[in-house]
């Protein structure tokens, strides 16, 4: 086996070990070596774009595509970090190369690493790689109700709700914050009638609007060969129990007016109302 070769084996090792150091050590070597072999930048612009390092990534994946172009994941990365870098006429050229994308009225499922965990939330894509955040996500993963972040293409798992499968993307970083703050409250012992009012609220009054209490969305990190399904459980929860919700807004002026209306007309409660 030829230096390089052998460079390329243990780099691999690395990298599926999930030592990212060394692997990018054992890559560079490689292609110090034997600057014409493809795998070593394609391999960086892939570990790279996974690390929201989006100038190295641009860089590598532009190397590997002029040794060959035929490379679609390449051309993918070189996309997602060309939108990532706000390079739109790039990534505009590298999207022409594929067919069409996810439909704007599309959802999918995003995969927020955070605090030794991920979060599994929903977003509507906007373009091959950006998409707009419409859950509230956990204040511990620092991301919004609309935000706009960068996604990855590959599907990693797929989010089963009301008897339907929506693709898991690992989301990748944030590109545009959104105005919205994360608030959260609890509710004594809704119905289903009085919390499908208070969504109602919330949604003409232009906040987004979540139900937190016995949430699935939070999970440890599974790994496996095969795609992961996961659940999200019953929407609404037993009658008399209380409920947290979370509510997104730009002031916490607007979700204490909702929160007021709502208890004239279902009266009911809320307490311990919380910004994050």
């Amino acid at each position: 086996m030829s230096d390089h070769a052998l460079l390329l084996a243990q780099a691999r090792e690395y990298d599926a070990r999930g030592d990212v150091y060394n692997a990018v050590k054992l890559y560079k070597r490689c292609i110090k070596l034997a600057p014409e072999v493809v795998e070593a930048y394609v391999q960086l612009a892939e570990i790279y774009k996974k690390r929201a390092e989006w100038k190295p990534a641009l860089h590598y994946a532009k190397k590997a595509l002029s040794l060959d172009a035929s490379l679609a994941d390449t051309w993918w990365t070189l996309g997602i970090t060309a939108v990532a870098l706000g390079k739109e006429r790039l990534a505009k050229s590298v999207w022409s190369k594929f067919g069409p994308s996810n439909p704007r009225d599309a959802l999918i499922s995003l995969q927020l690493n955070h605090s030794g965990i991920f979060e599994l939330i929903w977003a509507k894509p906007l373009d091959p790689a950006r998409a707009q955040i419409t859950s509230i996500p956990h204040p511990d993963s620092d991301r919004h109700f609309l935000d706009i972040v960068v996604f990855d293409r590959q599907v990693i798992g797929y989010n089963v709700a009301k008897r339907r499968r929506y693709p898991v993307h690992a989301e990748l970083g944030i590109q545009q914050r959104s105005l919205y703050f994360t608030f959260s409250c609890w509710l004594e012992s809704p119905t289903k009638k009085d919390i499908q009012t208070l969504e109602r609220l919330c949604v003409e009054a232009h906040l987004g609007f979540e139900i937190w209490s016995k949430s699935a969305r939070v999970q440890k990190q599974v790994y496996n060969d095969k795609l992961q399904e996961f659940y999200s459980g019953d929407l609404f929860q037993k009658e008399d129990e209380n409920l947290v919700v979370a509510i997104a807004a730009r002031q916490e002026a607007h979700v204490e007016q909702v929160l007021r209306a709502w208890t004239i007309i279902t009266l009911r409660q809320y307490y311990a109302l919380e910004r994050h």
